[in-house]
């Protein structure tokens, strides 16, 4: 190398400061006109999942039970495990569509059955 100067040339940096403050603006306008009604339409794609899991769980554990109850009189040694299984997804599926179940009168899961109001307390 002869001494030879070389030069580079050095581009100077945008300020990412400017994009930050492009993205809150943004947000902070679109929020209240597109965000909040789409909460709403969210919440009901959501309610209609979860309404179809709660309707899956009740069928399936209908029959969990059936199993459980033919099991008792069939000898088979899993119909307590059957009937176990059977509740619990009769538990889920009430919880998530509503429903109020009655298992040998008590009632398994409803929109009021969360032991506030029983009156034993």
């Amino acid at each position: 190398m002869s001494g030879k100067k070389t030069y580079t040339l050095v581009e100077k940096k945008k300020p990412i400061i400017n994009i930050y403050i492009g993205i809150v603006l943004v947000v902070l306008v679109l929020f209240p006109i597109v965000i909040m009604p789409l909460r709403y339409q969210i919440g009901a794609a959501f309610s209609t999942i979860i309404n179809g899991i709660g309707g899956f769980s009740l069928v399936i554990g209908g029959m969990f039970m059936t199993f459980g109850v033919v099991g008792i009189f069939t000898r088979s040694r899993y119909w307590v495990k059957h009937i176990v299984v059977g509740v619990v997804l009769l538990w889920i599926g009430s919880w998530c569509t509503g429903l109020i179940i009655d298992f040998l009168g008590i009632p398994i899961s409803g929109p009021g059955s969360t032991g506030s109001g029983s009156g034993y307390f």
